[in-house]
């Protein structure tokens, strides 16, 4: 029962460091995924996607879109089958684009749980 625990510095552009958490390497549906923003990354009103990929067994996106103030999650295993779980969460109105951004996806048993931005909860538009 190890835990996983991955960090890429530097993902793509406008994503200062990606984390995956699996608290147990037998349970890969069930962890966080955290994706921090560079300071001024939302401000080019341009979809962030930060993504983990561990081929077959785990995927996992998460698409920041501040023009349609929205964020999804898409979650489920990286061997061409569809997604086993999606999110669709609602981005507050008064976002700073000019600072650094936290988000955590949540996840147990190969479900979206939740979105957290700066540590606080995001509302559910749509879960599946």
């Amino acid at each position: 029962m190890a835990e996983i625990k991955s960090r890429e510095q530097d993902p793509i552009a406008g994503i200062e460091y990606s984390e995956i958490i699996i608290p147990d390497e037998n349970n890969m549906g069930t962890g966080t995924f955290t994706s921090v923003l560079k300071p001024d990354a939302m401000a080019k009103n341009n979809p962030l996607i930060s993504t983990i990929v561990n081929e077959p067994v785990f995927k996992m996106f998460v698409n920041i879109n501040i023009v349609a103030e929205e964020a999804s999650v898409l979650l489920g295993k990286a061997d061409d089958s569809p997604a086993s779980s999606r999110g669709i969460f609602k981005l507050p109105k008064d976002i700073n684009t000019k600072e650094s951004h936290r988000f955590e996806a949540i996840f147990k048993d190969w479900k979206i749980k939740g979105l957290k931005m700066n540590g606080k909860e995001l509302g559910v538009i749509k879960a599946e």
